[in-house]
């Protein structure tokens, strides 16, 4: 039968062609229902496609598209319910069709899928045309798994389950029967490839994607056209049901993840708006909490060094396997933690009573030397887990995520990578910060640093490495020469010459504070793009120590 066979059936008035004349005499080898903003993928060719248009409606995909989608699919064409979703369609979309001679199709609203399907399915054997007549209206009622399973049992003749490997559950058309009775010891949550062993199974798939199995007690299952017909049938109303819970999951998963945005970004002003819409999510914020950022080390040069297809993949992989790691482990100590991605580095929300708080970083440290453990196999990369303060009041979250990220940027700056850093634990650092770059500090530098870089350079000394170590054993020479496992007069010798290179007394509490100011400074600008090295002669011999974070 055509399209235009169809538009003039008898038994069917009110049909009318919108647009896409140029195809009414393409074949109809089906009639299906889409109603998914994937549902093309799942096309054969020469199906008549119809859909109330609910998914156009959620902004999941643009009506242009999905014609575009059909037309790649080699659908027969696309009718439209009328007075659903859609009150009109646009002259673009009916350009659209004429162009791509795909009939598109208004079809008045007491039509059901039944009703326009027989013609089609007149020719088909009984049996086949029963099956797609009630799968199909499984499909259009959004009927339950258990509802799908029973009609699957009524056709194959033995009892059946589904074991939905995406959202790990089990449902059984018979959950009194033999089937379930054998599989009652099994743990959706935990249940593993061993499950396979114990049963038949057809696996409920599309070209991309693994949804789970449909299961039969072992040589239950009969052979058959009408069996096999069956199955495929079932599968593809699983399919469908799965992919429109991921559809509705994936757009609630938007809208919290858009409401934690606004409060790492201060985009929420007032505190009753806060905890009216955490409520809408069953999240409970009126403890306040502190914000904890894992950033991926280093993954922005990629994008900047060697980028091409290979390459993306790798790190698309890469930091979807750090994402999901963090979230495992940092939800193991933090069950209520809730997060926000982006797109190197995803930031937790942590909320604690206040008798809870004092433990708070000794538990996010234990739980970031899982977490580099778990990543040390399975990740080329390394992280870094910047700690902002916890605050009171949740609308200051948005401080914490700040001091978090400054934290991190700290951290590059002075290359302390794959590690936890807290905030307030920053010390001096968190407040040069702001000034790293300003003349004053270079002018601070060139005065107390300066000197010693280019001594070091001219006469193959180091008496920069030097002036770090006993910065870092706070002026103790004793210690500073065990740290260089050198003798304790060449210290003294050292530090003799530093103080007439630089032409200061360091007996001087004034110039000590401003040779350690200069020496923080450095360290923060010598890791920048166009500084450090090319303006301080050479680099520390090691990457410098953090300050004890304690």
């Amino acid at each position: 039968m055509t399209v235009s066979e169809f538009l003039a059936l008898p038994g069917l008035p009110g049909l009318r062609l919108l647009a896409g004349a140029g195809g009414v005499d393409r074949k109809i080898a089906a009639v299906t229902a889409v109603d998914t903003p994937d549902g093309a993928q799942r096309l054969k060719g020469g199906e008549l496609v119809l859909t109330t248009g609910y998914m156009l409606g959620q902004q999941a995909i643009t009506l242009p598209d999905f014609l575009r989608a059909l037309q790649k699919a080699g659908a027969a064409g696309l009718g439209i319910l009328e007075k659903r979703y859609l009150r009109s369609i646009p002259a673009d979309v009916r350009a659209l069709a004429d162009e791509l001679n795909l009939p598109l199709v208004s079809v008045p609203e007491q039509y059901d899928y039944p009703q326009l399907a027989a013609p089609v399915l007149a020719g088909q054997p009984g049996p086949a045309e029963a099956i797609h007549r009630q799968f199909m209206a499984l499909a259009i009622n959004d009927s339950s798994v258990p509802q799908i399973l029973e009609t699957l049992s009524a056709f194959v003749g033995v009892p059946c389950a589904f074991w939905n490997t995406y959202f790990k559950s089990l449902n059984f058309s018979a959950p009194d029967g033999p089937l379930a009775e054998s599989l009652a010891d099994v743990q959706p949550e935990e249940a593993g490839a061993e499950l396979l062993t114990r049963c038949d199974s057809y696996a409920v798939a599309n070209h991309s994607e693994q949804f789970g199995y449909l299961l039969f007690a072992k040589g239950s299952l009969p052979a058959g056209s009408n069996v096999q017909t069956a199955l495929e049938y079932a599968g593809i109303v699983l399919i469908m049901r799965i992919q429109l819970r991921i559809s509705g999951q994936q757009m609630a998963e938007k809208y919290k993840e858009a409401f934690l945005e606004d409060l790492l970004l201060n985009n929420v002003k007032a505190d009753v708006e806060i905890h009216n819409r955490a409520r809408l999510y069953g999240w409970d914020f009126t403890q306040g909490a502190l914000a904890a950022v894992v950033d991926i080390n280093n993954i922005k040069r990629y994008f900047i060094d060697r980028l091409d297809s290979s390459t993306n993949r790798m790190l698309e992989q890469a930091t979807e396997v750090i994402f999901k790691c963090s979230i495992r482990e940092m939800q193991r100590t933090f069950p209520e933690a809730r997060y926000f991605k982006q797109s190197d580095l995803i930031a937790f929300i942590i909320s604690e009573p206040k008798f809870g708080r004092a433990e708070l970083p000794a538990r996010l440290e234990a739980t970031f030397a899982r977490l580099q453990k778990v990543l040390a196999g399975v990740s080329p990369f390394t992280i870094t887990l910047g700690v902002g303060q916890y605050y009171e009041n949740i609308r200051e979250v948005s401080k914490s995520y700040s001091e978090a990220r400054v934290a991190i940027n700290l951290g590059y700056s002075l290359h302390w990578f794959d590690r936890i850093l807290f905030y307030e634990r920053l010390g001096l650092y968190r407040l040069l910060a702001p000034v790293m770059n300003s003349p004053e500090a270079d002018d601070l530098c060139r005065r107390c640093i300066q000197p010693l870089a280019d001594y070091d350079e001219q006469c193959h000394s180091e008496l920069l490495p030097t002036l770090q170590e006993i910065l870092r054993c706070g002026w103790n020479l004793k210690e500073a020469a065990r740290e260089l496992y050198i003798h304790y007069n060449s210290i003294k010798y050292r530090y003799a010459k530093i103080c007439r290179v630089l032409n200061m007394d360091l007996g001087d509490h004034d110039n000590r504070s401003l040779v350690e100011v200069a020496m923080k400074l450095y360290l923060l600008n010598r890791h920048q793009p166009g500084r450090g090295q090319q303006t301080l002669g050479p680099a520390l011999r090691e990457a410098p120590k953090p300050e004890p974070q304690n």
